[in-house]
């Protein structure tokens, strides 16, 4: 027979659980509208911009074709600089909608997807970048994972394009491998590139984060949305590098 005392405790643990239960759900409840709010946002902030970059962009050109004839050196080294801002500008807006569109629910169902198929699929697309660096790109067998193909084909896309990119003074060498366990598939990407200092390791999954200003072209804004696609579906990324060792990216998903 139980004491006063312990039927006491037990109710009282049962209504801290509920307690606790019921401001999860609030907590998720509210990530859930900032969520929305930010991407409405974003959405919004991307499109109106993009209309008066077009207008400079335009009348730039304009400007340009119509009085080069009346433009010095110096006048002509101002316009392709206003035209270049243009140009990132709009990158800069183009890649917030993408971060923006990973802020949606994610309530639809994981399937089974073959990651090499998806690689396949971004290989090909990828095809003339990867002649002209004359990037040499190798695989080992890929086990199946859930998750979404059209996501899983845009993390491998921009790890790729990451890898040919920050290549050193040879041509970019690129490996995928993967390892399995009986609850998960980690999918690595290793590079022969100029690498990442381990205190910036974190630093790079950031919105808009660039390590070496506009040495290479892009918004910095590849690697965030990369996280936020895996982390969403269950998974996790993080990064093995050294300055001058290459790096290997390494891709945590649910089997």
């Amino acid at each position: 027979m139980s004491a006063p005392g312990d039927n006491a405790t037990a109710a009282a643990n049962v209504k801290l659980l509920d307690a606790i239960e019921e401001l999860r759900r609030s907590m998720r409840a509210e990530g859930s509208r900032h969520n929305d709010e930010l991407r409405q946002f974003a959405y919004a902030v991307s499109h109106d911009l993009r209309e008066p970059l077009r207008m400079i962009s335009s009348y730039t050109q304009l400007l340009s074709r119509r009085y080069d004839p009346h433009l010095d050196d110096e006048g002509r080294e101002f316009m392709r600089y206003v035209l270049e801002a243009v140009q990132r500008m709009d990158q800069l807006l183009s890649d917030l909608l993408s971060y923006s569109h990973q802020l949606r629910s994610t309530n639809q169902p994981l399937s089974a997807v073959d990651p090499e198929g998806a690689l396949q699929g971004v290989l090909l697309v990828m095809d003339k970048q990867i002649r002209e660096s004359g990037a040499q790109i190798t695989h080992d067998p890929l086990p199946q994972v859930m998750f979404d193909f059209a996501q899983l084909s845009q993390v491998f896309q921009q790890l790729i394009a990451n890898a040919v990119k920050f290549h050193g003074s040879e041509p970019p060498r690129i490996h995928i491998s993967a390892e399995e366990t009986d609850v998960d598939v980690t999918i690595s990407v290793r590079d022969s590139g100029i690498g990442i200092d381990p205190q910036y390791h974190e630093q790079i999954f950031g919105v808009f984060k660039r390590l070496h200003g506009h040495k290479y072209p892009g918004t910095g804004i590849g690697l965030a949305i990369c996280k936020r696609i895996v982390e969403q579906r269950g998974g996790n990324i993080r990064v093995e590098s050294e300055l001058g060792k290459g790096s290997t990216f390494r891709v945590t998903l649910p089997k």
